[in-house]
């Protein structure tokens, strides 16, 4: 299953602004990948960072609990409010359409 992994945060914790949350992302940040393997979860784009306080990250898991043990273990919700969405392909969400009987 494909999970869309939206982390926000402020710019008192962001870790331009913050020497606590720099440091933890300047020991964690390279062992992302490995992390994510630990976990079995696939980084399938990201994580991407911007100047929007926003943190982005597309992954793959059999299970969601293996999401958020990755979450959990990259630290990424220590300084961060994390959305985990559930998510398909766009060819899978037409599938599904077809299927479904509209209500209206």
């Amino acid at each position: 299953m494909i999970f869309v992994l939206l982390g926000t945060h402020n710019p008192e914790v962001c870790p331009t602004s913050n020497a606590k949350t720099r440091d933890l992302m300047m020991q964690t940040g390279a062992e992302i990948p490995a992390i994510a393997e630990r976990n079995s979860v696939k980084i399938v784009a990201g994580p991407y960072v911007n100047h929007e306080h926003l943190t982005v990250a597309i992954v793959e898991a059999d299970k969601a609990e293996n999401v958020d043990r990755f979450i959990l273990d990259s630290k990424l919700n220590q300084w961060n409010s994390m959305r985990i969405l559930p998510s398909r392909t766009t060819e899978e969400g037409m599938q599904e359409l077809q299927e479904t009987d509209p209500i209206f």
